[in-house]
């Protein structure tokens, strides 16, 4: 289960990176994302297409972590 965790970890770095280009600015978000050595492109794809964007979960059921 390690790539689980890590790609949790990572959804949640996102998120937070989003929420911090929201607030903080966009470069002060992808600054925050290589100092979690995350990928750029998760934000400038969320910033680019906000509508692509998941808002739910995509399962018919949630996760029982």
């Amino acid at each position: 289960m390690p790539q689980r965790r890590r790609d949790d970890e990572t959804a949640v770095t996102a998120e937070y990176a989003f929420f911090l280009a929201e607030t903080r600015g966009l470069r002060f978000a992808l600054d925050y994302l290589d100092n979690c050595h995350i990928p750029r492109d998760i934000l400038l794809r969320a910033v680019e297409a906000p509508e692509r964007r998941r808002r739910i979960e995509r399962r018919r059921y949630p996760r029982n972590d």
